[in-house]
């Protein structure tokens, strides 16, 4: 039995839609678009929440304390130390059936209200598929 060549692309765009992340909400990071793109779970960095890259590879760890609040760290486009924010907001965060190279991927939604340091981040996001 032959298989039509169109069938072989079926596993790579299934793959596609399934893992890609979900990203969604009006967070805003210094008063303009965060303009989220890409996530990763936490759990890739040791803990409970996720990693959110923007535009102009800004990255935020949002981070999900044991009572459900949010702390947040901003981190500055090529530098690997991050500005804590403290806690300033809520996250819910869950994990998905799905798992990549032994992360669970999460979703879920944080709501943010943060300054300090001379940065302000506010807003809702919300996210899926991060792995």
């Amino acid at each position: 039995m032959r298989i039509p060549r169109w069938a072989l692309a079926l596993p790579f765009l299934f793959g596609n839609c399934i893992c890609s992340n979900k990203l969604g909400g009006d967070l805003k990071l210094n008063d303009q678009p965060f303009g989220a793109s890409s996530c990763r779970s936490g759990a890739v960095h040791g803990f409970s929440g996720v990693e959110v890259v923007g535009k102009g590879d800004w990255k935020l760890r949002i981070v999900q304390t044991t009572t459900g609040e949010a702390n947040v760290v901003v981190f500055k486009p090529g530098v690997a130390t991050g500005t804590d924010l403290g806690v300033c907001g809520t996250i819910k965060v869950s994990t998905q059936n799905s798992t990549v190279n032994d992360v669970k991927n999460v979703e879920g939604v944080a709501e943010l209200a943060c300054a300090a340091d001379g940065l302000t981040i506010a807003g809702k996001i919300t996210f899926g598929n991060c792995h």
